[in-house]
């Protein structure tokens, strides 16, 4: 069985990783862990804000990316780390990770034409990734 990393970040862009997994494996063939990384652990730190709040807040990003995976075997996870790019990377290893599908950046103006943490993952990952067009495939 495959286990597919895909990591988003609730935006439209992100949630079409979900729709190429759906093109690529079937159901049968493989697990889906869906992650979020909140980057904000100092901020969270410095406010004293529960981390199990955290995670709750950014639940909604995985749980809507898990729907749009109905039928598959899906694990949701929300992470919070320093640097998203290494947590990713991290994340994968742990789990024997196959593949990681995901966008690159979302911000404008960002660091060349895939994103700093995309780039990184690419750059450092224990696997496949496959890099999701913005158009529509």
């Amino acid at each position: 069985m495959r286990k597919i990393l895909l990591p988003v970040d609730g935006s439209p862009r992100s949630m079409k990783s979900a729709q190429l997994v759906k093109t690529l494996y079937k159901p049968e063939d493989c697990e889906i862990y869906v992650i979020t990384v909140r980057d904000d652990y100092e901020a969270l730190v410095e406010m004293e804000f529960n981390i199990a709040k955290a995670e709750r807040e950014a639940m909604p990003i995985v749980n809507k990316a898990a729907e749009m995976l109905d039928g598959y075997n899906v694990k949701k996870e929300v992470l919070i780390a320093k640097k998203p790019a290494e947590e990713i990377v991290r994340y994968a290893q742990a789990i024997g990770a196959h593949a990681i599908i995901m966008t690159k950046s979302t911000k404008t103006a960002f660091k060349k034409v895939l994103g700093s943490v995309t780039e990184h993952v690419v750059k450092n990952a224990p696997c496949i990734v496959t890099i999701v067009p913005e158009k529509d495939f």
